[in-house]
């Protein structure tokens, strides 16, 4: 084990109950906060710098808050997309089947979505990118990014619910 290593394993049998703690007073699970915790210490084995400070306390419970509120903003975003698009009447579809499912959605998406809004959900979902990013490559807010993706997903699945017949 080399110096550095040490050093971080030093640092967590020191400080990982107090930032069990902070995790926890965040998210409301162990198990998450605990996992937020090791995130934090597994980042700086593989090589994140360490600031050059006497007093790791504050830096650490900083990183810890980061993490657990990228955490929450996950929980958000699927708690969205739960409500959106529920599961519960999941079918399981072939390979071939999904892709003329996919077809579908591109021909819709293509067709049916303004050029802003098609813009914003094929960066989303083609290009794999962030709200943050897509904002600031059109040069608008990220709650604009979120208004067209939700716009999106709406008349999809109000599109695939008439396709179907339900109401």
């Amino acid at each position: 084990m080399n110096q550095k290593q040490a050093a971080i394993e030093q640092l967590f049998r020191q400080f990982h109950n107090r930032l069990w703690q902070t995790a926890n007073r965040l998210l409301h699970d162990a198990e998450e906060s605990r996992d937020a915790v090791s995130d934090v210490f597994t980042r700086l084995m593989q090589g994140a710098s360490l600031p050059e400070t006497d007093n790791m306390e504050p830096y650490l419970v900083n990183a810890v808050r980061n993490r657990c509120m990228n955490i929450l903003a996950h929980r958000q975003v699927r708690h969205r997309v739960e409500r959106l698009l529920p599961t519960d009447n999941v079918v399981y579809i072939s390979e071939s089947t999904e892709e003329q499912h996919y077809e579908e959605i591109r021909r819709f998406v293509d067709t049916q979505l303004s050029p802003q809004t098609r813009q914003v959900f094929q960066m989303r979902y083609d290009r794999h990118l962030k709200y943050q990013e897509i904002a600031a490559e059109l040069g608008v807010t990220e709650k604009t990014v979120y208004v067209h993706l939700h716009q999106a997903i709406t008349s999809l699945h109000e599109y695939f619910r008439e396709v179907r017949g339900e109401e």
